[in-house]
Order: C-alpha cells, then sequence, then structure tokens
C-alpha cells in the first residue's frame, strides 16, 4: 500500500483526451479522482469538495487556474500545476506551488502527490520557492527537510 492509495485527488484537465490519461495514472496509483474539466465546475468542487490534493492544469481554453488556487489556498488544500510550459508558464504569485511538466508522466506524478501529501511543499501564494518556506498549515518545515525544487521535475 502506498501513500496514494484512497487519497481523493482533484483533476482540473479541459482537454478530454488528456484528462482520461491524467485519470487513468492517478487509479492506477491508487487514488480516487473527481475530474472537472471547466473553470466553474472546479471551483464548485474545490470550495466544496472533500480531496485530499489537487492536480491543475494552467490553462484551461480561454480561463487559467488560479481561482481554483486561491480557494485551494484558503481551504489548505495541497494542489500542483500541471502545465506544458514548466514553471515558467505560471505567474509569479504562484511560483511556489509545485509543477508538474505535461504531458503527464507517471513517475513525476505520483513523486509530487507524494512529496504534497507529506507536506514538504511550500504551498504559499506569492512566496519565494527558494527561501526556507513553510507549510502554510504545519509550520515551519525542519531544518533537515530537504528543498525540493519544484523547476528541476521533468
Amino acid at each position: 500500500m502506498t501513500l496514494l492509495q484512497g487519497r481523493r485527488v482533484l483533476l482540473v484537465e479541459d482537454e478530454s483526451l488528456v484528462a482520461m490519461l491524467a485519470e487513468d495514472m492517478l487509479m492506477e496509483l491508487g487514488c480516487e479522482v473527481v475530474v472537472a474539466m471547466r473553470l466553474d465546475k472546479a471551483l464548485a468542487q474545490a470550495r466544496a469538495g472533500h480531496f485530499d490534493a489537487a492536480v491543475l492544469d494552467v490553462n484551461l481554453g480561454d480561463s487559467r487556474s488560479y481561482p481554483i488556487a486561491d480557494v485551494l489556498f484558503e481551504r489548505c488544500l495541497p494542489f500542483l500545476f500541471a502545465t506544458g510550459y514548466g514553471a515558467e508558464g505560471v505567474e509569479a504569485a504562484y511560483r511556489a506551488v509545485p509543477v508538474l511538466q505535461k504531458p503527464y508522466q507517471r513517475a513525476p506524478m505520483e513523486h509530487l502527490l507524494q512529496r504534497l501529501l507529506t507536506c514538504e511543499e511550500p504551498v504559499r501564494k506569492g512566496a519565494d520557492p527558494h527561501a526556507g518556506l513553510t507549510c502554510a498549515c504545519q509550520g515551519p518545515v525542519p531544518a533537515a527537510a530537504p528543498a525540493f525544487r519544484a523547476d528541476i521535475v521533468t
């Protein structure tokens, strides 16, 4: 049994085939997955749903997933962004959030989600991703914890 087994994940992805691929990967990792393909549906899920983590595609057609990220920040729910542009494809205020480089790949997705669920990732909006960050809900990360650079995951 892995850390991801039975975890509930919100997947926000606007491309049908890509969403199905990512959903399959998450299910293979043992996750329960709720898929939202539009901003309004994703916002409703982020506000009211019960999740352990979320994966947010940055570009949702003519909108961005930042309003969803803000709701997740408020609820102290860990999440990562997914984009084909890497960390450079994320607005500066959100650069402390881990970024999964698309196309989705199982190993990097598993790695980032496990790190999110152990609260080793910086989760504060506007935080410097390289400056000894704290986990928004859990207090300071212990000094012995390795610094994680979301921008180096490929």
